[in-house]
């Protein structure tokens, strides 16, 4: 057999959950108007005929698959804990009833959002009770030895064929390991007798750089016997970057990515970034010229100050903000050097003198920050990410790990800025949250940042 069941599998799976997706919204309907007037006393008038509600019933079971296979729900194959798909569920189910509520705004119906809210909980219960199910379904199977899959291991020492017979013994889904092929040893017509032999599905290759040349042999005759080929990419060393077989101008390449791009979340990134700019930039119009007056009141030069700053992968472009300084400040900054309080490229002082009086207030408030949504709503910068840094500190890296943090691209506001800012006096420290921040990207992780933005902004916690 192959991973064709498996995947079979999933399919039913996928089915099976937009049926109780539909039933759940149902149950929730029948909640709304059987049980909850004997508890609360809330007016039937408000619920709407259940004729009302039959789109909503076909949207949740087209909806509820794509959701919960983009949240990971069904990959069962990955080893993932059973809390995990637990979490996924969850997900799924809140971004189900979000759908709802903005489809309901959208087409400004009136059906009854208790419905909905109750149909998070019957949902996510019905998806406890669908994964318990499946979990005893492939623990009887593994028991009683009906394996899906027949694997045959090309390994490059007995260590490695342990550590992966090991690792499929807890597998949530069957696999039998029919042999394992030395690949120092073995010749090319041995692996496919090997192959007719065990009638395996497919063949996973754990190899050395060395042996690449009898691989690609082995994966060919994999290809011309009709046999799935797996290739393990740990010979690389990579630790960071995911490894994923991508198509890419007629040809099969082995793509290394460290960071999360191409996904839906990135995507409403993107949008969010955009809209919240542009609607920011509209409000705030009336006390940018009001800052812009007090600035050119006390000192001579221009209201805003243009810098060179790295954006993403280093691709320079110009950050405007509100000018803090005097208008000879990057001239007097050689004569300073003495003082920067900060290790590493970056040049900070806590008292600088070269801070104009109006310029310490919009440090202390941010509000010199403001000007950047410009850069937002041009691209070049997004709400939440690293902070740029000017181009001659870029270049001055000299850790390849330091310049990781340019992979994505840059924010007004990270982790660093609700970490005490500038009281954060090493450079390694700001990276280390920077990449802190990259690894563990999500929207939720935006959210959480822009939220703990605000009191560090208000309370001028480590503002220089």
């Amino acid at each position: 057999m192959n991973l064709g069941d498996l995947r079979q599998i999933k399919l039913w799976l996928q089915l099976l959950d937009s049926l109780l997706a539909g039933l759940a919204l149902m149950a929730a309907y029948f909640l709304r108007v059987g049980l909850l007037p004997d508890i609360l006393p809330l007016e039937s008038r408000e619920i709407g005929e259940f004729s009302l509600y039959l789109p909503y019933f076909a949207m949740m079971a087209i909806l509820a698959p794509v959701v919960l296979s983009r949240c990971g729900l069904y990959r069962h194959f990955s080893g993932r804990g059973r809390q995990a798909n637990l979490a996924a569920a969850l997900e799924g189910c809140l971004i189900l009833f979000l759908a709802s509520i903005a489809v309901i705004f959208f087409f400004k119906q009136a059906p009854s959002r208790i419905v909905f809210i109750l149909f998070v909980p019957v949902f996510f219960c019905l998806l406890l009770l669908r994964e318990e199910a499946y979990f005893r379904f492939r623990l009887f199977c593994r028991q009683i030895e009906l394996y899906s899959i027949r694997l045959l291991l090309v390994a490059k020492s007995a260590e490695n064929s342990d550590r992966w017979i090991n690792l499929f013994s807890d597998a949530p889904v069957g696999v039998q390991i029919t042999r394992t092929f030395p690949a120092e040893s073995g010749s090319i017509a041995d692996f496919v007798r090997a192959l007719h032999e065990d009638s395996a599905g497919i063949v996973l290759f754990d190899v050395d750089t060395h042996h690449l040349n009898w691989t690609a042999q082995a994966i060919q005759a994999c290809e011309e016997e009709g046999v799935e080929a797996w290739l393990s990419a740990d010979f690389f060393g990579t630790q960071i970057a995911r490894a994923r077989f991508e198509e890419i101008v007629n040809r099969n390449l082995l793509v290394f990515r460290s960071t999360r791009a191409g996904t839906w979340q990135s995507v409403i990134k993107i949008l969010f970034d955009r809209l919240a700019a542009t609607l920011l930039l509209i409000l705030l119009a009336p006390l940018f010229l009001v800052i812009w007056a007090a600035i050119k009141l006390e000192s001579p030069g221009p209201a805003f100050f243009r810098q060179r700053r790295s954006g993403r992968h280093g691709d320079p472009f110009t950050m405007i903000k509100f000018r803090t300084m005097q208008s000879d400040a990057e001239m007097r900054k050689a004569e300073l050097a003495a003082l920067n309080e900060m290790s590493g490229p970056v040049f900070k002082i806590k008292k600088d003198p070269r801070v104009t009086r109006v310029g310490a207030f919009l440090r202390f408030t941010s509000l010199d920050e403001l000007p950047q949504l410009m850069n937002v709503f041009l691209g070049q910068m997004s709400l939440v990410g690293p902070r740029p840094l000017p181009t001659y500190e870029t270049l001055a890296m000299t850790a390849n790990a330091q310049r990781r943090r340019l992979s994505v691209t840059p924010g007004m506001t990270c982790l660093w800025q609700i970490s005490g800012r500038n009281e954060v006096t090493d450079f390694a420290d700001w990276v280390r949250l920077d990449l802190e921040y990259i690894d563990q990207w999500s929207l939720w992780l935006d959210f959480q940042i822009l939220l703990r933005t605000i009191p560090a902004v208000l309370f001028g916690r480590g503002a220089r």
